[in-house]
């Protein structure tokens, strides 16, 4: 019966991923471990998933794991509000590139 659930687990795991496009998935071994290499082409990552890791974890945290941190939202502060900079067309992202950041009160870039 134990087997059944871990293959109902790794079998959830693997429908989630073919109904996300931004998702691709293979199985393979890595060190040895075999598992599930899973490409997230949003963050341009790939993430060893063993098949122990799967059945540990819910489905959130390993679809967080495949972020490896690059899901981080930018955010400025101009005359007081606070504006995400995701936002943005190109030529305004180009000025934040460009503007001069001054760090403490003596004046030092």
């Amino acid at each position: 019966m134990h087997s059944l659930v871990r293959r109902m687990r790794e079998w959830d795991f693997v429908e989630y991923l073919a109904n996300h496009s931004e998702l691709e998935w293979k199985e393979g071994v890595l060190n040895g471990r075999p598992g599930i290499f899973v490409k997230n082409n949003m963050f341009n990552t790939v993430t060893h998933f063993t098949k122990e890791s799967i059945q540990k974890y819910n489905l959130e945290t390993l679809v967080n794991q495949t972020y490896h941190g690059r899901n981080v939202e930018q955010m400025t502060r101009v005359t007081g509000y606070f504006s995400k900079v995701a936002g943005w067309n190109k030529g305004k992202t180009g000025e934040l590139k460009e503007r001069y950041r001054v760090n403490g009160l003596n004046g030092q870039k």
